[in-house]
């Protein structure tokens, strides 16, 4: 299966309104997040936990995929998050990972620390 960003994106976005010690079933965030397809979005918590991004329950039963629930954002998921909040760097970071071909999450994770330096130095008037 393709890893889709966005979505990705969108469910630490999500993760995030949820209150401390409090998890966040599948169902409810497939309910939040409409424009993506259940697979994605359980393939996109899959990718996170690997990434050590999120802490979630998942199991595999005949071969299948499930979250069950999924419990927090990391230190590490907070920091990728900080980094691709706003909609302005997000859009840049995915034009870069497009322009040298790659969307992983190591790649992102580099992009969005590049541009979030790049940004700073511009405000800081260091080009």
């Amino acid at each position: 299966m393709k890893l889709n960003p966005d979505c990705m994106r969108d469910v630490l976005l999500e993760m995030e309104k949820v209150p401390f010690s409090e998890s966040l079933d599948i169902e409810p965030l497939c309910n939040s997040l409409p424009q993506y397809t259940y697979e994605d979005i359980i393939y996109s918590c899959y990718k996170l936990e690997e990434a050590n991004f999120i802490q979630a329950i998942i199991k595999f039963y005949n071969d299948e995929l499930h979250v069950i629930s999924l419990n927090d954002i990391t230190y590490n998921g907070h920091q990728f998050l900080a980094d691709i909040r706003s909609d302005t760097v997000w859009n840049h970071v995915k034009e870069v990972g497009k322009k040298v071909g790659s969307n992983s999450v190591s790649a992102l994770t580099q992009i969005a620390t590049g541009v979030i330096t790049a940004i700073i130095k511009q405000q800081l008037g260091f080009n």
